[in-house]
């Protein structure tokens, strides 16, 4: 899992699975990691949630996600990230790409699927974790027991 150190942040919970890494850290941000020549499905998605439900089940939080080297995802993944029954753990989506496919089938999820929360293409993690820290203010804001989550 790469670690990002160009922020001021500790790290909560780590997880390392098949196709998808992922560390909850302390700004609520879970950053995930979309492993090289992988190919993310449905099945992935429920490795992850069953890890992020055990992390406590009413959390919510600032995704960044961020693939490796010709990762791609499923139609099934966009069209379930992008539907309102899906947003049960998400404030915000911040998504890194790293090269054309990827800005490609990043700019159809935004166009096409049109994800009902805040989401928003980046080319790096700098812009993107800052992107996704004004997300989360408002979002404290109007939720103020958001800063207290649950953290086992």
């Amino acid at each position: 899992m790469p670690a990002v150190l160009e922020d001021d942040y500790h790290v909560i919970k780590e997880m390392d699975l098949t196709n998808v890494s992922f560390t909850w850290r302390s700004d609520n941000i879970l950053h995930y990691f979309i492993k090289e020549n992988c190919f993310l499905t449905m099945d992935d998605i429920h490795e992850v949630l069953e890890v992020v439900m055990q992390w406590g089940e009413s959390n919510k939080y600032l995704h960044l996600f961020e693939g490796g080297y010709n990762s791609s995802i499923d139609t099934d993944v966009r069209e379930w990230a992008s539907s309102d029954t899906q947003n049960k753990h998400t404030v915000a989506d911040a998504i890194i790409v790293k090269n054309m496919a990827q800005r490609i089938v990043g700019n159809f999820y935004l166009q096409f699927n049109r994800p009902v929360k805040p989401t928003k293409l980046f080319t790096n993690r700098k812009d993107s974790i800052a992107w996704l820290r004004v997300q989360g203010q408002a979002f404290l804001e109007a939720n103020p027991e958001w800063s207290k989550q649950t953290i086992i």
